[in-house]
């Protein structure tokens, strides 16, 4: 039998109030009820996290101006990983480019640098079809190809924040300036929590996904923070959920 471990008072849940059937788990001490999937995969959401000493890369502040939770995507590890995929997706995909480019370049009768590749289709330049069916093909590949140069940048200099200030509520990712922005209304927020989302590709591959959940009165469910290491993540969460939902 599962015995998790209550988030707020680190004591051992007993077997005999654990309720596999309804995905409960309560501790008698606190008299709190846990779900108890979330303990079980790390989701919980800790009780007792100091806010005044923040995991590294992670900060948390409060002034006149509101309240400003957030955490950098910063990781090496995952920045190093993504520039050796992205290098080597973007290596392939340019061949193409270039000839897509070079077909292009010569049915608008423009002069080809001696070093594209210029394919010739019996004898001729590539047609204005194969060329436009070319870069229709080439589109989605080339769209991954960018998104992974964004992975990278924001796996060195990327960040995701949570600005409350008093009715306006805005969530932020991206690098510097650049990024996404969501906003909510903070005193329709009903719960916040960290969801984990697990699938099977095409491939029959394992994937799993891992974000901050703000979930309003109203069903709206705002996802962000995957980007986030696994510590930086459950803080910004916890600190997220005691501003919001104190």
């Amino acid at each position: 039998m599962l015995t998790p471990t209550c988030s707020k008072c680190r004591r051992t849940i007993p077997a005999d109030d654990v309720n596999v059937a309804n995905d409960v788990a309560y501790c008698r001490t606190c008299n709190l009820a846990h779900k108890l999937s979330a303990l079980a995969h790390g989701m919980e959401i800790d009780a007792n996290v100091d806010f005044r000493h923040p995991p590294a890369g992670a900060w948390y502040s409060k002034s006149g101006m509101g309240t400003n939770v957030g955490a950098t995507h910063r990781s090496l590890v995952g920045a190093f990983a993504t520039l050796a995929f992205s290098l080597f997706w973007n290596g392939i995909v340019s061949v193409f480019v270039l000839v897509a480019v070079a077909g292009t370049l010569r049915n608008l009768d423009l002069k080809v640098p001696h070093w594209f590749p210029a394919p010739a289709m019996n004898g001729s330049p590539m047609s204005v079809g194969m060329t436009l069916f070319l870069w229709i093909f080439l589109t989605p590949f080339i769209v991954i190809g960018l998104a992974m140069i964004g992975a990278f940048f924001s796996c060195l200099a990327g960040r995701t924040t949570v600005n409350i200030r008093n009715t306006d509520g805005v969530i932020f990712s991206g690098i510097g300036a650049i990024g996404f922005r969501r906003r909510f209304n903070p005193a329709a927020v009903k719960a916040v929590r960290i969801d984990d989302k697990q699938w099977r590709d095409s491939d029959g591959g394992r994937q799993r996904k891992t974000h901050i959940v703000i979930e309003t009165r109203e069903g709206k469910q705002i996802k962000f923070g995957s980007m986030l290491t696994e510590e930086r993540r459950k803080f910004v969460a916890a600190a997220t959920r005691s501003i919001l939902t104190p």
